[in-house]
């Protein structure tokens, strides 16, 4: 049996954070990991250090649905696994939700099933929302980061084999991973495949903030 969402209401604020740009991905109903809150770059490069404790550089990534296809105003409940692969020392343990959206207790490890109902709800913001995120860290010793980013959807949810989002009870979007098929979709230093565009360097980065 399909598990379904509970999109119950929680009294928090809501979280969204705007974009205007276009994402890399033009298709509808997309999800991916992004090193910008509007969806254009998924593909890091940062230059090596010389190690030493405190020196390691710092890094936030956004899971963004990109291009919503709905004719609702805000994001009530999304599903996915999500796992990140880091050679850091002070590894992430876990995606950090929206204000006031909560997940079940106790799923395996990566796996979000996530309620955002109410005043929890995620405004959806033009053509890429920010449902969560993560800050990368590197302690310094390591000289070197590296970090892969993985999406896929939960076998038995009700979006299954897809992640997916609801912006209403009652209506379920299967979300489009932007390379075709579900697994690697971001890299910090490796393996990257680009959507469109360039790769972005780490001094050209900091310029977009």
């Amino acid at each position: 049996m399909k598990t379904l969402l509970m999109l119950t209401p929680l009294v928090m604020v809501a979280c969204g954070v705007p974009a205007v740009a276009q994402p890399l991905d033009p298709d509808p109903d997309g999800m991916s990991f992004y090193f910008d809150t509007e969806g254009m770059t998924n593909c890091l490069e940062l230059d090596d250090w010389e190690p030493a404790v405190g020196a390691g550089p710092t890094v936030m990534a956004y899971l963004l649905v990109t291009n919503p296809d709905t004719p609702f105003p805000s994001i009530q409940a999304w599903v996915a696994y999500a796992e990140i692969i880091m050679n850091s020392d002070t590894p992430t343990w876990g995606l950090t939700l929206t204000p006031g959206a909560s997940t079940y207790d106790g799923l395996p490890p990566g796996w979000y099933e996530v309620g955002c109902g109410g005043a929890a709800a995620i405004p959806i913001t033009g053509s890429a929302t920010v449902i969560a995120w993560a800050e990368l860290s590197w302690l310094g010793t390591e000289g070197h980061a590296e970090a892969t980013f993985i999406l896929r959807g939960i076998e038995g949810s009700y979006f299954d084999p897809d992640p997916g989002y609801a912006a209403a009870a009652g209506y379920p979007s299967s979300c489009q991973s932007p390379f075709g098929e579900w697994g690697e979709v971001a890299w910090i230093n490796g393996g990257c495949q680009t959507i469109g565009g360039e790769d972005l360097t780490w001094g050209a980065m900091k310029e977009l903030y």
